[in-house]
């Protein structure tokens, strides 16, 4: 099983954008892809045999998130730390999802939005539970005002609702959803260097979240109460710059309206 999980994950390295096996290009994302393909390996072992489904599966993942913001959020140690522990490895879940998909030959067209909903719950409990975390340390409501601030300005997004719209009306006119998605998605796609810096920056990939989170160890077992407020500082300038940007250029430059036509 272990053997299949491997060969599976090499054969899907475009999906992953990088080489599970290039050490040299990328050392971090090769170790942590060994920590996700050793624990999957372990969950498909106890999952293959059971009624769980890959969407079932997906849906845990999404609720580790929370789960894991809420540990953080409760300001007692032992539930910080396993918090992040939780962080750290839930995308093992996201892993194990699809190789069940294979083994069981249960693939779903739900799965993939699934996976991204959870990851999204992830991103969203992470930012509110650092927002909590810097509260319970200050006692300061101004955090929490921050975090109030990211979390609507993420929610009320333009690229997020028109995407929504679009795939909403498209799926009413019955038409070939997944081409036209695809035809839109490659036609608005950010070319510009900035664009492409803050969107990664401070994202919900494993590097981010992983850093964040030893960065939150640090502070809960030295003392220090500076790193989480930056964090969350930075959360706050990314989605500002981010929410202003897709507002510009899916309404003002008319991107959106362009390639609709």
């Amino acid at each position: 099983l272990r053997s299949q999980n491997y060969e599976y994950r090499s054969v899907r390295n475009n999906t992953l954008e990088f080489d599970i096996h290039d050490w040299k290009t990328s050392p971090y994302s090769c170790f942590k892809a060994r920590i996700y393909i050793e624990l999957s390996t372990l969950f498909a072992f106890f999952f293959k045999n059971t009624s769980l489904t890959p969407n079932h599966i997906s849906i845990i993942y999404g609720i580790c998130g929370v789960i894991a913001g809420l540990c953080l959020a409760s300001n007692i140690n032992y539930l910080m730390v396993s918090g992040l522990i939780i962080f750290f490895l839930k995308g093992s879940l996201d892993w194990t999802d699809g190789f069940i998909a294979k083994i069981k030959n249960q693939k779903s067209s739900v799965g993939h939005i699934l996976d991204t909903w959870g990851s999204h719950i992830g991103g969203l409990s992470l930012i509110t539970s650092i927002g909590f975390y810097c509260y319970n340390n200050t006692q300061n409501d101004i955090y929490l005002f921050l975090t109030i601030i990211i979390l609507f300005l993420r929610i009320i997004d333009f690229k997020f609702f028109a995407f929504h719209q679009l795939f909403y009306e498209l799926f009413n006119k019955d038409n070939n959803i997944e081409i036209e998605r695809k035809n839109i998605e490659k036609g608005i796609k950010q070319t510009n260097i900035f664009a492409k810096i803050i969107k990664n920056f401070m994202d919900d990939r494993a590097r981010t979240v992983d850093l964040v989170c030893l960065l939150i160890f640090i502070e809960i077992f030295f003392s220090i109460n500076n790193f989480s407020k930056i964090i969350l500082g930075l959360y706050l300038i990314k989605t500002i710059i981010f929410f202003l940007g897709t507002f510009y250029v899916y309404y003002y430059k008319d991107a959106l309206q362009k390639k609709i036509k």
